[in-house]
């Protein structure tokens, strides 16, 4: 039997051990294959049940476990997962994706596990519609408040970027639409409309502050209802004695809500000194937000964002990279291999000081940042 780990130790990874032990074998060794045998469950932090990343990493290096199996359904944890396998000496050639299992019913040889580079899916991606804000917080990771003019995303450039990705990506486990403050854009309902014509199983989300909540469009709330798509708010003071009146409204409209825990604190990631320590890309947090804008996909927003901090303070920081997607010749294996190396703006990124969270305005100083 070949000994294999599964990532996670709860429903989705026992449903995974179950099949791939028992139906999945048999078609393995009718093929003149080996059976794969589940050996151990694999967690970014050890639990009961559940070895560590680093733990696998020394049983793959000695050949007591030949491979790690990522449930799709965990789709929020995957680009961390494989961050913390790359960072850990793990090669690509060592993790498998298995296909959607709920509602699973017919068990294929051939598509039950997919190579980690040869599998036409994302399990996160994100994009703007509008690069301004209507809240400003200080030390925002996307320099909303630098924003000088209302920035729309435009409308037939994101069709042609999106239709150039699902080219090569077949499927997306998680889409959010963001900002800056997305409900600022009245295409909006367009944009969740396209989204979800091209990628019909992804769960899509729609994060906001939440202070337009109650005053969106019978468009946009009929367009959500027809699409299932939700809201995502992000809680800070300003909406803090609001937001169960926000929540009655939803649920009268029957929309779909999360709510954050209250954003009262932001951390410093903004330096203008050169580093050279790579090894901060996988461990920074904004690293596993893929990020679709204008057809360049990125690991992160930083690239895209960075010219209104270039431009607020006569900087200079690295803006111009991406992979273009509407380039011939682009690749799935190169896709998936972009978005987890570490790009030049990445030399500028670190986890600085915490500071209180509050509203900066439009006339911050270069020191509101770094």
């Amino acid at each position: 039997m070949v000994p294999v780990a599964i990532y996670g130790d709860g429903k989705w990874s026992k449903v995974l051990q179950d099949i791939l032990e028992n139906e999945y074998s048999h078609l393995v060794e009718e093929a003149g294959g080996e059976a794969l045998q589940c050996k151990a469950f694999v967690s970014l932090q050890k639990t009961e049940n559940a070895i560590t990343i680093a733990e696998f990493a020394k049983e793959f290096a000695m050949g007591t476990l030949a491979a790690i199996i990522l449930p799709k359904e965990y789709y929020i944890h995957q680009n961390a997962i494989v961050m913390a396998l790359l960072r850990e000496g793990v090669p690509y050639e060592g993790i498998y994706v298995s296909c959607r299992l709920e509602g699973i019913k017919d068990i294929s040889y051939n598509a039950l596990l997919t190579p980690f580079l040869e599998d036409p899916y994302l399990s996160y991606l994100e994009y703007h519609v509008a690069d301004h804000c209507n809240l400003n917080c200080k030390l925002c990771t996307h320099y909303s408040p630098l924003v000088m003019e209302p920035v729309f995303t435009d409308l037939d450039t994101f069709k042609k970027g999106l239709k150039s990705l699902k080219q090569k990506v077949k499927d997306i486990g998680i889409i959010r639409i963001l900002g800056g403050e997305p409900l600022l854009n009245d295409q909006l309902p367009a944009f969740i409309e396209y989204t979800r014509f091209l990628y019909p199983a992804a769960i899509i989300d729609v994060v906001t502050n939440g202070i337009l909540v109650e005053k969106i469009s019978d468009e946009l709330i009929k367009t959500m209802q027809d699409n299932i798509v939700f809201f995502h708010i992000s809680l800070y003071k300003p909406v803090e004695n609001q937001i169960e009146k926000i929540k009655r409204f939803l649920v009268e409209k029957n929309i779909a809500f999360t709510v954050s825990p209250m954003n009262d604190v932001f951390m410093k990631t903004q330096k203008l000194e050169e580093s050279q320590n790579t090894d901060f890309f996988f461990h920074c947090f904004q690293a596993t937000c893929t990020c679709l804008q204008d057809g360049i996909l990125m690991p992160c927003y930083a690239p895209y964002t960075t010219k209104y901090f270039n431009r607020a303070f006569g900087e200079a920081l690295p803006t111009e990279e991406g992979l273009c997607l509407t380039n011939p010749g682009v690749s799935l294996e190169e896709i998936k291999r972009y978005i987890y190396t570490p790009m030049e703006r990445c030399k500028y990124c670190y986890s600085g000081a915490v500071e209180s969270w509050q509203a900066v305005g439009k006339k911050s100083c270069k020191e509101d940042w770094v």
